[in-house]
């Protein structure tokens, strides 16, 4: 069964439908649920971090004279179907064992909206698919792929700015691409390409975001009660500062306490089966420093943003997608990989699986606690609704 990745196709097609059934039956809470407000957020008002989307979905419910909740759910279930069709691609041409499995049922890899459905249709997909795009992609040229670079950073910073984050994940991808693909020299041009377009970003979005008219934002639509302050209207305007001092005023030992658990427990596997081949490795270049680069990288939104959950999730994709690359790229040994799966036991395999992917899972925001059995509630969960 898992030769034949059976197990990947039923599994990911019970993800799809579920997010596409749920994302169907939340649209009746529109516009009032926060996630929807963020959707509506759009340059009526001059320029806005994370407007694009907004803005097309904006224009198009006026062109093709319908509502805009039904266009933003075609947006919605359309990326959440692109996402996890590139997904089944690339998995399904890894053997599946044991090590592929702990990623694909990990809580915090794919299931995680639909274990936190306060997680689903959050424009974060677009952040993690044009990521999982950009490195799909087989470049022949370094022209190419700076123009791919270029192009979907931009999309996906201006779709929503925590993309900025993520800029060494791309910059990490644009190297090995070049290193071990491409293999051509980086010229001033290029430099100076990428000064002028992280220049352009920075100045979008920290100096012009700064113009924006949020009341004219809000009455370009004509939704009863809408102000301002409403849902994720009310989250344009704040400083770095000020969201910084709130999450950290919230941070204390019990929640870095499980976060770190349920970090440890979902990376290690990479780093007990993943080596880099001998003639790739080097005191720079190897699955250790790829390990804790990832998880520094990755502190800074923690100190950002109050929804650790979604923060844990975004991450963990960004992390597989970085490990799939590097597989696809034929830099892992695949024979230090079998030798370390041949020395563990069954039992010590079920315990691990149960453990990584049917015990715990992050709950929202990180006041919360953690969750349990995320797999099993998100079936009881699906069954709870059709009942209903």
């Amino acid at each position: 069964m898992f030769s034949n990745n059976k197990i990947l196709l039923t599994y990911f097609l019970y993800l799809a439908l579920g997010f596409i059934l749920f994302l169907t039956l939340h649209i009746n809470e529109f516009p009032t649920k926060y996630i929807f407000t963020d959707w509506l957020i759009n340059y009526e008002g001059g320029f806005v971090r994370r407007g694009l989307i907004g803005q097309v979905i904006f224009e198009l419910s006026k062109f093709l004279n319908f509502q805009i909740k039904f266009v933003m759910l075609f947006f919605q279930i359309t990326i959440y179907s692109i996402y996890f069709l590139l997904f089944y691609l690339l998995l399904s041409k890894r053997k599946t064992n044991f090590f592929w499995l702990l990623i694909i049922f990990s809580p915090i890899s794919f299931l995680y909206p639909m274990a936190e459905l306060e997680a689903l249709g959050r424009k974060d997909i677009f952040v993690i698919t044009f990521f999982l795009i950009f490195s799909m992609i087989n470049y022949k040229k370094l022209n190419t792929l700076v123009f791919s670079f270029i192009l979907l950073f931009s999309l996906s910073c201006l779709i929503h700015e925590i993309t900025i984050f993520y800029i060494f994940h791309y910059l990490f991808v644009f190297y090995i691409k070049n290193k071990f693909f491409i293999n051509q020299k980086i010229d001033k041009q290029h430099y100076l390409i990428f000064f002028l377009f992280f220049g352009i970003l920075l100045y979008l979005n920290l100096y012009l975001h700064n113009f924006v008219i949020i009341g004219d934002i809000v009455n370009s639509y004509n939704y009863e009660d809408f102000t301002s302050l409403s849902g994720s209207f009310s989250h344009i305007s704040p400083s770095i500062d000020s969201v910084f001092l709130n999450t950290f005023n919230n941070i204390n030992a019990a929640p870095v306490v499980r976060y770190v658990f349920l970090i440890l427990i979902n990376t290690i596997p990479f780093l007990y089966f993943v080596k880099i081949k001998n003639e790739h490795e080097n005191k720079y270049f190897n699955s250790q420093n790829i390990f804790f680069t990832v998880i520094l990288l990755s502190i800074p939104l923690y100190l950002l943003i109050l929804d650790w959950g979604r923060v844990i999730y975004i991450n963990h994709n960004f992390f597989i997608i970085i490990i799939i690359l590097i597989f696809n790229l034929d830099l892992v040994n695949e024979n230090y990989l079998q030798t370390k799966l041949k020395t563990l036991s069954k039992r010590v395999k079920i315990f691990s699986f149960i453990i990584i992917c049917l015990s715990f899972s992050p709950k929202l925001l990180i006041t919360d606690d953690l969750g349990s059995i995320p797999l099993y509630k998100s079936v009881t969960k699906i069954f709870k609704i059709i009942n209903n």
